[in-house]
């Protein structure tokens, strides 16, 4: 019984590792990507990699963004565009 929770336990903790970011979003062709959004910056974690983004000016909504514009954060309400390179997830919607 010990070694069944044992082994629970483990299992649990490796799929809470799939993103370490509080929020998740889902995109029209399956991709998904965590964000936990702050203030000044958003910390975004997808395909195992993470990106600190600060926050820039926008009229509508939220964006935030590398200083080489390589990779983009694009939020209103819970709604939200990825842009890493040349590869964009569009209408991504925050998962509840």
């Amino acid at each position: 019984m010990k070694r069944l929770l044992g082994v629970t336990v483990t299992a649990s903790l490796l799929a809470a590792c799939a993103s370490p970011l509080p929020h998740q979003y889902a995109c029209e062709d399956g991709q998904m990507f965590g964000a936990m959004v702050m203030s000044d910056y958003a910390l975004i974690h997808i395909n195992d990699a993470e990106y600190e983004l600060p926050r820039i000016r926008s009229a509508s909504g939220a964006q935030y963004e590398l200083e080489d514009g390589s990779v983009g954060l694009y939020t209103k309400g819970d709604d939200a565009m990825l842009v890493v390179g040349d590869l964009s997830f569009r209408e991504c919607t925050l998962s509840r």
